[in-house]
């Protein structure tokens, strides 16, 4: 009697078979825990598709900006990601968990090159220091991955393609109530991100620009619940998000050669999500 694999519709015996393919992978899966003013997580991971996971664990709304090089020192990507003015070309911002307040989660899905990264909180405290420079940095080394004979791991699957240029967001169909994998595209020129946040009933996008105009001052207009940091130019990430009904703002802080946000160059958005 014969011993049969089946492929598709066909039936053959094993020895026409051969070896079939490994099942692909999924992503690495990276848990990043912040606190105020540190991050927990790995020392080393291995290069590829990433999946980060950031838990808040903090009073003061976090975020895991992941940065970095292949063949630069720390020093030199530390003195980089500081500098004002132009960013350094070979800067590498391959994407990272959006803000959160303290309690929550957020989380990004990204592929990483081998090299030397940090993770940075850069949003800033109610004294106005940022929290890098309160000691929320962390090293960050992402080796050369393994060889395996598993099929490339698959990417995951979006229902909402969001597109960022200078200085707007598109989207490729409305957000809505529920859950969503939102694939965010950086056509450029230069660095760019999303985050999303909730409008406090009854406000605007300009009630929130009179706000900062005055210095930010009391209680903020907007809650943030997650976003996507990053990607460079020319490179992709995916995020999931829940959205409850109401207005929202989507808003990309990264400072331009001039040093101003880009939100003040016009990349803020405010949307009905229902």
């Amino acid at each position: 009697m014969k011993t049969l694999c089946v492929i598709g519709t066909l039936a053959l015996p094993i020895a026409a078979c051969g070896r079939q393919p490994a099942p692909p992978a999924g992503p690495n899966l990276v848990t990043i825990i912040a606190t105020d003013y540190a991050f927990g997580a790995p020392d080393t991971i291995p290069a590829g598709l990433t999946s980060f996971k950031m838990l808040n664990q903090g009073c003061e709304p976090h975020q895991a900006v992941v940065v970095g090089a292949s063949g630069k020192t720390w020093d030199e990507i530390r003195a980089a990601m500081m500098a004002t003015g132009a960013m350094a070309p070979w800067l590498s911002f391959p994407g990272g968990p959006g803000v959160v307040v303290g309690g929550d989660s957020a989380n990004a899905t990204a592929r990483l090159e081998p090299g030397n990264y940090f993770i940075v909180c850069f949003l800033p405290s109610p004294d106005g220091t940022p929290h890098v420079m309160k000691g929320m940095v962390r090293r960050l080394v992402v080796a050369p991955a393994p060889l395996t004979a598993s099929a490339p791991p698959v990417e995951p699957k979006a229902d909402v393609i969001a597109t960022l240029s200078d200085y707007a967001f598109e989207l490729s169909t409305p957000l809505t109530a529920g859950t969503h994998t939102i694939r965010v595209q950086n056509v450029g020129p230069q660095l760019h991100e999303l985050n999303i946040e909730r409008l406090a009933p009854g406000k605007t996008l300009a009630d929130v620009q009179r706000w900062m105009a005055g210095g930010m001052k009391g209680e903020p207009l907007t809650r943030p619940v997650g976003g996507f940091e990053g990607p460079s130019v020319g490179t992709v990430g995916w995020f999931t998000v829940a959205l409850a009904p109401g207005k929202y703002l989507l808003i990309c802080y990264v400072p331009d050669a001039d040093g101003k946000p880009h939100f003040m160059h016009g990349m803020v958005q405010e949307i009905t999500v229902s």
